[in-house]
């Protein structure tokens, strides 16, 4: 008996019945359109933190870290450090929604915040550095 090699061709694959569906149709245009609304909100985000909307959410962002800030505080931290903190970080968000300072120009003082804040303790010496380098920041046009 001999035993005769098959062998396929494209055309012997296109001419073969279709294989039963793994998943059902409408799976299809579910992920297309969960595709497509994902892609439309990234769209929406970027116009609207380039129409002005990176202004506010730096102005929500310094509100929470500056609420944040509040519960850090040690004991050396006297009571006109903070209000002093208080009041320039308030300026400073003030300029930034009326646009009198650029948001590049604040870098520096989220730096200094960040590198202060990793132990989650802020001492006199720290408040005094964040308050003087915010008021530099304050001082300086756009």
């Amino acid at each position: 008996m001999t035993v005769e090699a098959r062998f396929y061709r494209p055309a012997d694959y296109y001419s073969s019945a279709s294989p039963e569906r793994a998943l059902p149709v409408w799976a299809s245009y579910g992920c297309g359109a969960a595709s497509l609304l994902v892609l439309l909100i990234v769209f929406a985000g970027g116009a609207y933190l380039a129409g002005g909307g990176f202004i506010d959410l730096m102005d929500l962002a310094f509100g929470m870290t500056l609420s944040e800030m509040r519960g850090m505080y040690t004991s050396d931290v006297t009571a006109a450090q903070k209000q002093e903190l208080e009041r320039e970080v308030e300026a400073m968000r003030e300029k930034l929604r009326t646009q009198k300072l650029s948001v590049q120009r604040i870098q520096p003082v989220l730096e200094a915040i960040r590198k202060a804040t990793t132990d989650e303790k802020l001492n006199a010496k720290e408040v005094e550095s964040i308050t003087a380098l915010t008021r530099k920041t304050n001082a300086g046009k756009k």
